[in-house]
């Protein structure tokens, strides 16, 4: 998304959400669509090579943020829509961010597809080109931590599962080409249960509207 930080990278698309952003006297509405390779969640490709489309509306004003975030691409469950909103700011080169997300899988095989059925809550803080950010299921002990770091047009990413006894870590390199073409590569380590997941490599272009 291109009016506030996606940590996944995916974003994520989207799908993935760390979201930050300094309050705006003025109301804003912005809106971008990205084709990526493959649909790169939290270190997992979860279209196993399939290409991927989303698409993003924001509408932002004094701080407050709110929108949709929709995506093809996830092989098991199908389209995806993701309802946020939340807060952010930033004190000098202090940011701060806390949101809710609720995700929606319509066409999926889950019963969880109605909005609040799959939700987080998102706290984000950072200073300078460090960033922490945490996804907290609102219904189970699951957890994601992610730390990152830019520096010039590359975007460091350490980020880890946390889900009862399972543990899943990952680690992304992103190299922003320009202000539409990224490259991901994108390493786990450790099993979750019996699935060992594969290195990814993903190539995203984003076009604002």
């Amino acid at each position: 998304m291109n009016t506030f930080k996606k940590t996944m990278l995916a974003t994520a698309a989207l799908s993935t959400m760390a979201m930050g952003f300094a309050p705006v006297a003025v109301a804003e509405v912005a809106a971008s669509a990205t084709i990526s390779s493959s649909y790169l969640w939290r270190g997992y490709d979860l279209g196993s090579g399939t290409p991927a489309l989303s698409a993003d509306l924001v509408y932002s004003e004094g701080g407050f943020y709110g929108g949709l975030w929709l995506s093809s691409g996830d092989e098991a469950n199908g389209t995806e829509y993701d309802f946020f909103f939340g807060y952010g700011g930033s004190v000098g080169e202090f940011s701060y961010d806390i949101g809710y997300a609720t995700y929606v899988y319509p066409t999926g095989v889950s019963e969880n597809n109605k909005p609040g059925e799959l939700a987080e809550y998102i706290y984000s803080v950072g200073y300078g080109p460090v960033s922490l950010t945490i996804f907290d299921d609102v219904d189970s002990d699951y957890s994601y931590t992610a730390v990152g770091y830019d520096i010039g047009d590359f975007s460091l990413m350490y980020g880890a599962h946390k889900n009862d006894d399972d543990e899943q870590e990952n680690f992304d390199i992103t190299y922003s080409y320009s202000d539409s073409m990224s490259f991901t590569y994108s390493v786990p380590f450790g099993v979750d249960g019996d699935v060992e997941a594969e290195p990814t490599f993903v190539a995203s272009y984003s076009l604002p509207f």
